[in-house]
């Protein structure tokens, strides 16, 4: 096992360049100079705080999640347990499984049953407008996960790291679509999962 944290390493790496942008930023909000120096310090510095405090928060994540992998597993086995030999194989394949959808899992696994901010899971992917469909497509593998609003502020809970398995048929469809229902038609794969057309 490796000793190696490229997280750690990353915000070691980006930490002083971000200090510097702060204090720069600060210098231009004092000084009441409206002009564009303040835009860019304002835009220079956010940057750099998003991609810093992405590495801050990896940094306290595993390199795998393991719950994450398991629960794909269980989805792929059930797959397969239900389909395979009726459906295209490459229908069968479980989608989203990069480091974002890994991550945001876990930092949801890791309050489990709790609401979690999010704007916590933003900083995960460094403030990438993505987040709340990558955890959309979490929803989608079964993964139970509410969301609610308070005060303007969004949250999201994972009720549980056991999969829906009555996500499935709806999985495949999404599947077989991004792959152009080139190896079976959608109305022959919908009739088959049973899904109206």
């Amino acid at each position: 096992m490796s000793d190696r944290n490229p997280a750690g390493e990353e915000w070691a790496r980006l930490k002083p360049d971000t200090v510097i942008a702060v204090k720069e930023l600060s210098r231009k909000l004092e000084s009441a100079t409206a002009n564009r120096e303040l835009v860019d310090a304002y835009l220079y510095a956010k940057r750099l705080l998003a991609e810093a405090m992405r590495a801050f928060v990896l940094m306290e994540l595993p390199e795998r999640c393991d719950e994450f992998r398991r629960g794909r597993a269980d989805i792929g086995a059930e797959m397969k347990r239900r389909y395979a030999g009726r459906v295209p194989d490459a229908y069968l394949e479980v989608p989203y499984k990069s480091r974002v959808h890994e991550a945001l899992f876990c930092v949801l696994h890791r309050d489990i049953g709790d609401e979690v901010p999010g704007s916590l899971l933003r900083t995960v992917t460094a403030d990438s407008v993505h987040t709340e469909r990558r955890v959309r497509e979490l929803r989608e593998l079964g993964f139970p996960i509410a969301s609610s609003e308070s005060e303007g502020i969004d949250f999201y809970k994972l009720e549980s790291a056991v999969p829906d398995f009555s996500m499935i048929p709806s999985l495949i469809m999404k599947v077989g679509k991004r792959n152009k229902f080139k190896a079976m038609p959608e109305r022959e794969l919908k009739q088959l999962l049973g899904i109206s057309p």
